[in-house]
C-alpha cells in the first residue's frame, strides 16, 4: 500500500502564512482525508509552557520537526510535510491538555510531540523539571 502525505511544494513559513490568507488553503490542510485518529499520552503544559508552544520555532538540521498554530489546531511538520495536528484546551486544574490527536500514514505510532517538547527551541525552553518526572512516568 502507498502511502499518502499531505504536502506543500512551499516552504512551512510561507504555507502558513498563504493558509491564514487563503480559506481553501487552510481547510485542505485542516480537513485532509489522510489524517487518522491516534491516541498518544496527553502531555499537560502550564500557562507559560503553552505561550511558547504558541509561539513555536523554525526548525533547521539538528531539530527538523516544529509546530505550528493554524486554525485552531496545532501541526507538527517537517520539510514540507504536515505529519500530526492536535489540539490542546485548558482543564480545571489550570493545565492545557492534549484533547485531540491526528497522524499521517507515514508518523503513526511515532510520539512526535513527546520529542519536540523534549528537543524542541523553545523560548523559554517549555521542557523543565516537572516535565522531565512527567515523561521518566510514562
Amino acid at each position: 500500500m502507498e502511502e499518502q502525505e499531505i504536502y506543500f511544494r512551499r516552504n512551512d513559513a510561507d504555507t502558513w502564512a498563504l493558509a491564514r490568507l487563503h480559506h481553501s488553503l487552510l481547510l485542505q490542510i485542516q480537513d485532509s482525508p489522510l489524517w487518522e485518529r491516534e491516541d498518544i499520552p496527553d502531555i499537560p503544559l502550564t500557562e507559560e509552557q503553552m505561550v511558547s508552544f504558541v509561539r513555536g520555532y523554525v526548525p533547521d538540521f539538528d531539530c527538523r520537526y516544529a509546530p505550528y498554530m493554524l486554525g485552531g489546531w496545532f501541526y507538527i511538520t517537517r520539510s514540507g510535510y504536515w505529519l500530526k495536528k492536535l489540539k490542546y484546551k485548558k482543564g480545571d486544574d489550570g493545565y492545557y491538555h492534549v484533547t485531540e490527536h491526528y497522524t499521517t500514514q507515514k508518523e503513526k505510532g511515532r510520539d512526535l510531540l513527546a520529542e519536540i517538547i523534549a528537543e524542541g527551541y523553545f523560548t523559554p525552553r517549555i521542557f523543565d523539571d516537572r516535565l522531565r518526572e512527567f515523561f521518566k512516568n510514562l
